[in-house]
């Protein structure tokens, strides 16, 4: 899913561009449900722009749809040498806010125009969301703890990977980061708390 590869041209009209190389899928295609126009003000990405995700979405996803498969293939291409099948089920997840366990080209660049063109507010909200595992609004100690493990698996060369010490810093980064947004002492934290926290 190379998406974010610099932008490309494109016409003035108000359709996809799709190049027809092979229409004979075996899979069902799935198309945006709204138009260029719509996506604009949706997003504020360019026209354009929009024209050239698209293509580059479709040349790496031609059905339209990401599966939590062919995502997990694609995140594992960015990180080599770690294990990336966790954090990539967590992104997954915040990325398909629609829960149907597939990823369509709205979802992907609602997200990416929501990273690169919301307020501090919302990019944080969002990180919030990413771990809050089970998105009941607010992250237990668990559910922070998962995601620090996921991140250290991605970053750590599994062929060198110490399992009591990395254990050992996952524990304390996670009590550190819990410490600090327990705003309340109740083992929770919730997003109002996180948002203010991360914004001071």
């Amino acid at each position: 899913m190379n998406v974010v590869r610099s932008a490309g041209g494109g016409g003035s009209n108000d359709n996809y561009k799709i190049e027809s190389e092979n229409t004979a899928a075996v899979s069902p295609i799935s198309r945006p449900s709204c138009s260029i126009t719509e996506l604009v003000k949706k997003t504020n990405f360019s026209k354009e722009q929009i024209r050239h995700l698209y293509r580059t979405f479709k040349q790496d996803s031609p059905s339209g749809q990401v599966s939590k498969e062919h995502f997990v293939s694609i995140i594992s291409t960015l990180f080599p040498t770690g294990e990336c099948y966790r954090y990539s089920i967590f992104l997954f997840r915040n990325i398909d806010r629609s829960n149907t366990g597939t990823i369509h080209f709205e979802d992907l660049i609602t997200t990416f125009a929501l990273l690169i063109h919301g307020s501090i507010e919302e990019r944080v909200s969002w990180v919030f969301d990413l771990y809050d595992l089970n998105k009941d609004g607010k992250i237990t100690r668990l559910e922070l703890l998962q995601l620090v493990a996921a991140v250290f698996q991605l970053i750590v060369p599994v062929c060198k990977l110490n399992y009591t010490s990395i254990t050992n810093v996952i524990e304390e980064r996670t009590n550190q980061f819990f410490h600090n947004w327990d705003i309340h002492g109740n083992g929770l934290i919730y997003k109002e708390d996180f948002i203010q926290y991360c914004l001071q």
